[in-house]
């Protein structure tokens, strides 16, 4: 799957390239998958804590389980100790409501749950600006869709088009700006 999202990230980043010092805002964070213990989901925390380390800025990860807080803020304060990386334990719309900063880049990677991503980019809209980025993951697969699996992006994608955001990359993953940006 990680390669599935190289070429949205890529985009990302050159997209980014005009930001300076952004803050960056990422519902889900790293977890573990499975009874293995095999690092699963939340590569995109490291990939923007990186991104952070190199071109500055700033990164709040959010997640509602304590373990994946856990494993996210040891991996990251272990790989990057002077970058401001935030890994917070939260309800994600709870705090994207209660968020008072400008969001430059917006990533949309919690519960695969239509529903959620919905109500997370609703919260979040009064902290974008039309230079902002919205990235969100799992909304288009190769597989075939069946009635019981809802893709992320279902709700979400034509909420944000009528709202004056537009698409700018699309695979697996999905990647808006602000029709004013350009």
């Amino acid at each position: 799957m990680v390669a599935q999202r190289n070429p949205t990230f890529n985009h990302l980043f050159s997209l980014m390239a005009d930001l300076k010092n952004p803050t960056i805002v990422e519902t889900g964070t790293i977890r573990i998958r499975g009874e293995k213990g095999l690092l699963g989901d939340g590569h995109s925390t490291l990939k923007f804590a990186d991104y952070c380390s190199k071109f500055g800025g700033k990164l709040y990860s959010l997640d509602i389980d304590p373990e994946a807080i856990a494993l996210s803020s040891w991996m990251v304060s272990r790989k990057y100790p002077n970058v401001e990386v935030n890994v917070i334990h939260s309800d994600s719309v709870a705090f994207l409501e209660s968020f008072d900063e400008p969001i430059d880049v917006l990533y949309l990677d919690s519960a695969n749950d239509a529903n959620l991503i919905l109500n997370e980019a609703k919260a979040a809209l009064g902290c974008l600006h039309e230079e902002s980025i919205i990235l969100i993951d799992d909304c288009f697969s190769d597989e075939q869709k069946t009635s019981s699996m809802i893709q992320k992006g279902d709700l979400v994608i034509p909420f944000l088009e009528e709202n004056g955001w537009v698409i700018v990359f699309k695979k697996y993953q999905v990647l808006f700006v602000h029709k004013d940006r350009f």
